[in-house]
C-alpha cells in the first residue's frame, strides 16, 4: 500500500508541459536585422505563445545585413547546442531573387537544411517582405521561397504575403520605417503573429499580447496573420 501511495504522489508531482503535442518548445531564428529589429522577433513570438498559456524558449543568431551563406559556418555549432524543435532561416531580403545572389542562396539553403535535420530539428524558411518602393518583390519572393520550400521539403512562413495583405487592407498602418525596408513595431508584431499561426497551427486572434500596439491594430494584424497562413496552406 505504501509503495502504491508513493507512486501516485510521484505522478502528481511530475510537471505537465503546457504546450500542445506537435507545437515547438524550442525555436532558433537565424537571420539578420529583419529578425532582430524592435527588440527581436523571437521575443514577441515568445510573448504571444505565453499569452496563449504556452511555454517557449527561443533564441536568435543574426548578422547585420547578413546573407544566408554567411551562416553556413556558424549554424552547425549552435544547432547542436540545444534540442531545437525548429530552426528558422531568414536571408538577405533580395537573396533568393537577385541574379547575383540567388544561386548562392539556394546552395546555402540546401546546406543549412541538411545541418538542421542532422540535429533532429525542423527547417523553416522565413519569407520576407517587399521594400516600399519595390512592391513587385512580393510575388518574386513568394515564388522563390515556395519553390525552395517544395524542393527541400521545408515549411515556409509567408510573412511577406501577410505584409502585402495588411497593406492592401490598411495602408494607413505603417509596417516599414523610413528606410523603406526594415519593420516598424507593427511589422515585427505581424511577423510574430504569422509565425505563431504557422508553427502552432492556431489562430492568434484574441491573444492578449499586443506589443504595446493599439488593441484594434493588434487585432487586425492577428487576423491578417491567420488569414494569410490559411490561404497560403490551401494553395498546396
Amino acid at each position: 500500500m505504501r509503495k502504491t501511495t508513493l507512486l501516485l504522489l510521484a505522478l502528481v508531482l511530475v510537471p505537465v508541459a503546457s504546450s500542445t503535442a506537435g507545437e515547438p518548445d524550442k525555436v532558433l531564428f537565424v537571420g539578420n536585422s529583419f529578425t532582430y529589429y524592435n527588440n527581436s522577433l523571437h521575443n514577441h513570438y515568445e510573448d504571444l505563445v505565453e499569452s496563449a498559456n504556452g511555454l517557449l524558449h527561443a533564441r536568435i543568431m543574426t548578422i547585420s545585413s547578413g546573407h544566408l551563406p554567411e551562416h553556413v559556418a556558424g549554424l552547425p555549432s549552435l544547432a547542436a547546442s540545444d534540442d531545437w524543435d525548429v530552426v528558422v532561416l531568414q536571408g538577405y531580403s533580395k537573396g533568393p531573387i537577385s541574379d547575383d545572389t540567388a544561386r548562392a542562396f539556394r546552395k546555402a539553403a540546401k546546406q543549412l537544411v541538411r545541418v538542421i535535420r542532422r540535429n533532429d530539428a525542423k527547417p523553416v524558411f522565413f519569407m520576407t517582405w517587399a521594400y516600399i518602393d519595390e512592391p513587385e518583390m512580393t510575388a518574386l519572393l513568394d515564388d522563390a521561397y515556395t519553390s525552395i520550400g517544395k524542393k527541400l521539403g521545408a515549411q515556409v512562413v509567408p510573412v511577406g504575403l501577410a505584409f502585402e495583405r495588411a497593406i492592401q487592407l490598411r495602408p494607413d498602418l505603417k509596417l516599414r520605417i523610413a528606410d523603406r525596408k526594415h519593420p516598424t513595431l507593427a511589422g515585427t508584431y505581424l511577423a510574430a503573429c504569422t509565425f505563431y499561426a504557422a508553427l502552432h497551427q492556431q489562430n492568434p486572434e484574441g491573444l492578449s499580447y499586443t506589443a504595446g500596439l493599439e488593441p484594434d491594430d493588434a487585432a487586425f494584424l492577428q487576423r491578417v496573420a491567420w488569414d494569410t497562413v490559411e490561404n497560403y496552406s490551401s494553395r498546396k
